[in-house]
Order: C-alpha cells, then sequence, then structure tokens
C-alpha cells in the first residue's frame, strides 16, 4: 500500500502505534506480548479502533500472541491440513 507509515510498538503487553495511510489513521500495531512480533488490528463493520483493541487484549493469554479465537481456528487448520494430505493425496 503507498503511503502507509507505523512504527513498531514499545517491546511491552499491550504497547501499540497506529498505522497511518496518508496521513489517516487505518490501523494499528500491537505488542501482546514481550519480545514477540506484534499483531495488527484494522476498524471493522460497526467497531472502532479502541474497541478492536480493548477486545483483542481481553482475548489474549499467555499460550500464544494472538487472540484465542485467531489461535484455536490456526490450530485447526494445521490438524485438517495434515489429515487431508495424508488421506487425499
Amino acid at each position: 500500500i503507498k503511503g502507509y507509515d507505523f512504527v513498531m510498538p514499545e517491546n511491552e503487553v499491550g504497547a501499540y502505534t497506529d498505522i497511518l495511510i496518508d496521513g489517516e489513521v487505518y490501523g494499528r500495531a500491537l505488542r501482546t506480548r514481550g519480545n514477540v512480533k506484534p499483531i495488527f488490528l484494522s476498524c471493522g463493520n460497526y467497531i472502532d479502533l479502541d474497541s478492536s483493541y480493548q477486545i483483542t487484549m481481553s482475548l489474549i493469554n499467555q499460550e500464544s500472541r494472538l487472540p484465542i479465537p485467531v489461535r484455536l481456528a490456526d490450530l485447526e487448520t494445521h490438524v485438517l491440513r495434515t489429515f487431508y494430505q495424508k488421506n487425499h493425496m
């Protein structure tokens, strides 16, 4: 995307920086754990960026830097990928 800009957030839980495109805030780089890559948030339909941040932080645990629903979906895709590779190839 042309014209985007952001700075990596501080290396502490909950730290974030806004992602700007041509000077307008479009998202947020969020550090959910120390010493890991940030995740990236954006606004959605009927939800603002601050609400996205609050909800995301409430869904983080010590097992992953990802919110719990995203982590569970990620784990399930690995299980299904392995199943289909073994049984359909």
